[in-house]
């Protein structure tokens, strides 16, 4: 479990870019990718020192980077899936790829703990950050009895997954100029004041979500659930922890919409409705997670020209 590494400082746009750019300027130049602790780091990367620290810790939580150990140094590698993005939208233009970017991040136990809990086992519709921490707090006592947990630390995460996700309206200083990229999303609204804060989950609408980003989802969670079997329960799909309905805030009925909307859009990989034993479920197509982003890639992101 991981709490309070982002130095309070939420995902800005253009870091993930600036993160991934520094590793691969290192590789280049057949150098340890070790921008992240090197002297010279903020100057590289055009932001305070704490900045970096939290650039860090958000180019790992997103799925983007790894962090290891080579010749007696700690230096941070692309995932394949940060090797994806690399490729195909460095810059991340396109929604599809901050789809998952998101279900990454909240599906992170490790590195990502309150985003983990947020998304996948705190379930009210509408809340204010008092509400939230007490959540967060006793679910964290529960899980981890054996170790204390600064409460003002898990108030920094609630704050800082708030300023992930939820659209500024009014912008107050220079340093709010620049919002999360996850905003876009539309995750989470806002619909309180300032002096009574208050939040919304907010249903999506099924066009809003790319077909493929959530059968990318569903392949990956079955792979790394049922690996012997394609058929998933309705219900496991909808509640389970890190699968579709909890990580996109799904219901049946726009889970329903958007399976038909796959099913007419790419026949070769549709998902069926079956009843067995008198229950719903899914049959999921073979198909490989890389297959997926690879067709994505493909068909709705436009192919970087590589100066």
């Amino acid at each position: 479990m991981t709490f309070a590494k982002h130095e309070t400082f939420y995902i800005r746009e253009g870091w993930l870019f600036k993160g991934m750019a520094a590793i691969k300027s290192d590789e280049a130049n057949h150098q340890l990718p070790t921008i992240f602790l090197d002297r010279d780091g903020p100057e590289r990367l055009g932001i305070g020192r704490n900045m970096v620290r939290s650039l860090r810790f958000w180019i790992q939580a997103t799925g983007l980077a790894t962090e290891e150990r080579e010749q007696g140094r700690t230096i941070h590698r692309l995932t394949p899936f940060g090797e994806w993005v690399w490729k195909y939208d460095r810059y991340f233009e396109n929604e599809a790829t901050l789809w998952l970017v998101h279900y990454h991040l909240v599906t992170d136990k490790e590195q990502a703990t309150s985003w983990y809990w947020f998304f996948n086992h705190f379930a009210p519709i509408t809340f204010d950050p008092d509400a939230c921490l007490t959540s967060l707090n006793s679910w964290v006592i529960s899980n981890w009895s054996e170790q204390e947990i600064a409460l003002n630390s898990l108030k920094k995460d609630i704050d800082c997954l708030l300023r992930t996700y939820v659209p500024t309206e009014k912008l107050i200083t220079p340093e709010d100029l620049t919002e999360s990229p996850l905003t876009r999303l539309g995750l989470l609204g806002n619909i309180g004041s300032k002096r009574q804060p208050l939040y919304r989950r907010e249903q999506l609408l099924p066009s809003r979500l790319p077909v493929l980003v959530l059968l990318y989802v569903l392949i990956d969670r079955q792979k790394k659930r049922r690996l012997d079997t394609l058929q998933v329960n309705l219900s496991q799909v909808l509640r389970e922890p890190m699968n579709a309905g909890r990580v996109f805030n799904l219901n049946t009925a726009i889970l329903a919409d958007l399976l038909t909307n796959l099913n007419k859009q790419y026949p070769d990989w549709s998902v069926r409705f079956i009843r067995t034993a008198g229950l719903d479920e899914l049959d999921l197509p073979a198909v490989e997670p890389n297959q997926i982003l690879a067709r994505l890639a493909d068909e709705q992101i436009p192919m970087l020209e590589v100066m």
